[in-house]
């Protein structure tokens, strides 16, 4: 992959310099792999450039809790480049995904710019922003809500990743991420399929009404 062509389609070519470029790597992560994780260390930043990546974290519980799914382009680690803390979520690749990995010395090196800086300021506010909203949101919605825009925000996903995610055998992790038990998001899930919302099978889950399952997510897209 040709990096400076990636992030010109991306709208960020504008963003790193090209002492930057020069000095980082271009890194592929197979579906299921973790970029980084609760706690953690790290001391790149992942810039992505394909592919989508769920966030998720833990609750106080100690239970796992989805925060959102996001594609490219999209920056990782931005929040502990600014805060020089540990790694504040999980973050898991769907599907494959490439990213230019940049060490955090090469940016505080070459890339001190009022373009990056402005844009890290921005994603890191839109971040902190969006997770306030959706931790108030998760607590105030049923689980009819939030299985609802889960379903409409992994479609976006692309079918096989939709279906890999859908699987039998992800379903106890999703239920975990919603908040619920593998019986109570199964019950879930067969209602909508009562209601012809959606056809579901043992190892697949099809949408057959997008525009009414996005009335029932009520706002609650995890995206």
């Amino acid at each position: 992959m040709k990096v400076e062509a990636a992030l010109h389609r991306l709208g960020w070519h504008h963003l790193f310099s090209g002492q930057t470029l020069a000095a980082s790597s271009i890194v592929t992560f197979p579906s299921g792999a973790m970029l980084c994780a609760n706690d953690g260390v790290i001391d790149s930043l992942f810039v992505v450039l394909e592919g989508r990546v769920k966030i998720y974290t833990l609750s106080e519980e100690g239970k796992l809790r989805l925060l959102r799914l996001k594609a490219a382009p999209t920056l990782i680690g931005d929040i502990e480049y600014a805060s020089g803390r540990h790694v504040l979520h999980t973050v898991e690749a769907v599907g494959t995904v490439v990213c230019l990995r940049i060490p955090f010395e090469v940016l505080k090196t070459y890339n001190r710019t009022i373009e990056f800086t402005e844009h890290l300021l921005r994603g890191v506010s839109e971040k902190l922003f969006i997770e306030a909203n959706a931790s108030s949101n998760h607590l105030m919605s049923t689980l009819e809500e939030r299985l609802a825009g889960y379903l409409v925000s992994l479609s976006e996903a692309g079918n096989d990743l939709f279906q890999s995610e859908m699987s039998q055998l992800k379903r106890k992790e999703v239920a975990e991420w919603l908040g619920t038990s593998y019986r109570h998001l199964n019950r879930t899930l067969q209602a909508f399929a009562d209601e012809g919302l959606v056809e579901r099978t043992r190892k697949q889950v099809k949408i057959l009404d997008m525009e009414r399952l996005k009335q029932r997510a009520n706002g609650m897209l995890y995206e």
